[in-house]
Formats: structure tokens, C-alpha cells, sequence
């Protein structure tokens, strides 16, 4: 989606007139990148108008929040805007989106956020609820940032609001962050699916309970949420999913039993088999495409010691 700057005026208006869009999902702006901009304005002027739309007596931003704040900061009396129609409610929303979106990396719950009433005008003006290529369509945003803010849309609401009280702080400060929800919310999913006797709780119960272990360090990374899906999936690579079950279960409680030591104890050696078992059959499909004589010399070794190998085990059967 484009601004129609064909049709729009250029004139400097005051400052003070101008208002912040409502439907703007940004929460912040970096504080950095807010300096940079202040200096630059403070030795060159604004160069790039930014775009407005008129609202009674004022104006609401279209595009250009960091130069308007630098400009207050600056005590700048007018600034140069182009005036664009006064958009839909709709138009006012993906323009928020296409403009921002593509130009620089938002926190993804700013965008889960806005998610919503986006979802519910475009579903009034289609007559239907918006498919995800739809939404990406109109929004600009790839399918993959879509649905990792979906899984941030529907979590409960006190954790909308833990993430964004951590959004506030230095990045090297924040524990809880976007992708550690996420990731859950992937773990728990598959859970669901797979096994939806485990979490015969309120899933709430068990969101608290693998947020604190987190907390506490008995979960010590994030990408260890991706081992609980993997569990729930035993019977994938024939391990023992009662184990599975029983691990998860276990899991799911207040205690020290963490995720590592939940995959090491049931599944692990299944999917290590797994994992070895597609290298040698991809090794085999490999070398029937050469003839006596045709291996690389620098190959000869390694196979032979592959081999020695393969000749120990199957004597050791």
C-alpha cells in the first residue's frame, strides 16, 4: 500500500498543531537513533517532509514521528509536511503498517497489538475473516513475523503486559523477552496436539510454572522449548511415549526438573538414532553414484575408517 502523494500539498505547518497517530502499533523509539536524528536536524534542517492528514483545526501523523519529536525537542515553530486525505480507519491502519513494517525491525508485540482491530476491519470490509496471505498482503509483513505475532496476540493479557514492562528496559537487561513466549507457545501447541492428556490443567498453570523455571534457571535457554515438542512427538522417531508422557508431566509441576534433562531421560537417544540413520542412508544414496576407482583420493581415508567401523559393529552384534 502506497501514500498518494500526487494529490497531497506541501506546506509548513506548526508543530504544536500536530498530533500523534492513534493507530501507530510503534510503543517506542529508540533512543539512539532519536539523537542521531536530533543532531543531523539541528545542522541540516528537515529534508524530507513528513506527511500529515487533517483533522478539524489539526493534524494526525501519517509518516515522520522521529522528525516531528525531534523538531519539539529543537523548539522548531513550523515543520515542512505533505497533507494527505484523511485516510479510513482501515487505509489509516495499513498505512501504519506498510510504512513502518518494511522500513525498520519493531518489537513484534507492538505489531500483535494492533493485530486485532486490523483483523476485525479487514474481515468488515471482506465480509470474512482474513486469510493469513491477505493479512501479509495488505500489511507488508512476511508470513513468518504473522504468525509469530498471532502466538503473542492470544497470550493472556498479564503477560502482554510482563513483555511490555521488559520492552522498557535495555535489551541487555530484559529476562522475559518476545521469543521465549513464543517458543512456548510452539511447545505448548504441539503438546496439545500430540499429547492433550499432559496438560490436563489450566494451561495457564503450566505457562507459570515454565516461566518461573526460566526465571530460576532451571530452563537455561530459550531454544530448549523447541525439546518439549520433540518429547510430545516421541512416537515420530518409536521411542516409549508413555515415558514421554510421564516426562512431560513431570515437567509441567513445580520443581527443579528441567527441560534438558526431560529430553536426555526419554526421547533423546530415539532421535539421535533418527538423525544418524538419515546421514547413512544419505551417505549410501551418495556414493552409488560412483564407480571402482572414481572416489576422490581425499575421500579414500574417512571411508575406510568408516569402514573399520561399520565392520566393528555389526561383529560386535
Amino acid at each position: 500500500m502506497e501514500i498518494n502523494a500526487s494529490r497531497a500539498r506541501l506546506k509548513e505547518i506548526p508543530v504544536e498543531q500536530i498530533d500523534r497517530n492513534p493507530e501507530n502499533p510503534r510503543l517506542r523509539l529508540r533512543q539512539s537513533e532519536l539523537l542521531e536524528l536530533l543532531e543531523s536536524i539541528r545542522l541540516y534542517g528537515i529534508q524530507v517532509p513528513i506527511s500529515v492528514y487533517k483533522e478539524g483545526q489539526r493534524y494526525v501523523l501519517i509518516d515522520g514521528e522521529r522528525r516531528w519529536r525531534c523538531s519539539k525537542k529543537l523548539n522548531k515553530k513550523t515543520i515542512p509536511a505533505l497533507i494527505q486525505g484523511k485516510p479510513s480507519p482501515l487505509e489509516n491502519l495499513l498505512l501504519m503498517f506498510n510504512i513502518h513494517a518494511l522500513r525498520e525491525q519493531w518489537d513484534l508485540l507492538t505489531i500483535a497489538l494492533k493485530l486485532p482491530h486490523l483483523i476485525e476491519l479487514l474481515g468488515r470490509e471482506l465480509g470474512r475473516q482474513p486469510a493469513d496471505r491477505e493479512l501479509c498482503d495488505r500489511t507488508g509483513l512476511g508470513l513468518g513475523i504473522l504468525r509469530r505475532c498471532k502466538l503473542l496476540m492470544e497470550l493472556p493479557e498479564e503477560y502482554k503486559r510482563e513483555l511490555l514492562l521488559e520492552l522498557e528496559k535495555p535489551k541487555a537487561a530484559r529476562k522475559v523477552t518476545e521469543d521465549l513466549f513464543i517458543e512456548m507457545e510452539r511447545a505448548l501447541r504441539t503438546v496439545e496436539r500430540a499429547m492433550p492428556q499432559v496438560i490436563h490443567e489450566d494451561k495457564n498453570v503450566v505457562r507459570r510454572i515454565l516461566l518461573q523455571k526460566y526465571k530460576n534457571n532451571v530452563i537455561k535457554n530459550v531454544v530448549h522449548f523447541r525439546k518439549i515438542g520433540k518429547n510430545a512427538r516421541a512416537g515420530r522417531v518409536e521411542a516409549d511415549e508413555g515415558k514421554a508422557r510421564r516426562v512431560l508431566g513431570r515437567l509441567f509441576q513445580e520443581n527443579s526438573f528441567g527441560i534438558e534433562e526431560a529430553y536426555v531421560s526419554s526421547v533423546s537417544d530415539a532421535y539421535s538414532e533418527r538423525d544418524l540413520l538419515t546421514r547413512v542412508n544419505s551417505l549410501a544414496d551418495r556414493l552409488e553414484g560412483y564407480g571402482p576407482g572414481e572416489v576422490e583420493q581425499t575421500l579414500v581415508k574417512p571411508l575406510r575408517r568408516l569402514l573399520s567401523e561399520i565392520r566393528r559393529l555389526l561383529e560386535e552384534e
